[in-house]
């Protein structure tokens, strides 16, 4: 009886689709997170939404219920902030030669 109710359950947690954490490549019409599986981008949120490109690999996190997934990091992306620097190609302005650049404030 005990083996039975453990299967009940985990059948029922199995098909419930219970918050994760998952992994998936921005792909033109979505997140691709398997070889057979890409989510629309009707089914994906967050505010990092607005800054993926193809090829960007993101952080998931799916709903409880897998109805929505949120992107919540891409991975490997450094974002300019405030207080930060930025090392760009040597660039001469006026006999100056210009290598790097303090970032004094972001907005979008």
């Amino acid at each position: 009886m005990i083996n039975e109710i453990k299967q009940i359950v985990d059948g029922y947690l199995n098909n419930r689709k219970l918050a994760c954490l998952m992994v998936g490549t921005v792909v033109s019409g979505g997140v691709k997170v398997s070889e057979k599986l890409t989510l629309p981008w009707e089914l994906v949120d967050g505010t990092l939404r607005d800054y993926v490109a193809t090829g960007d690999t993101v952080r998931l996190i799916r709903d409880d219920g897998g109805a929505r997934y949120y992107i919540v990091e891409i991975i490997g992306y450094v974002p300019a902030a405030k207080g930060r620097k930025l090392q760009i190609e040597p660039l001469t302005i006026g006999g100056t030669t210009i290598s790097e650049i303090k970032i004094k404030d972001v907005v979008k």
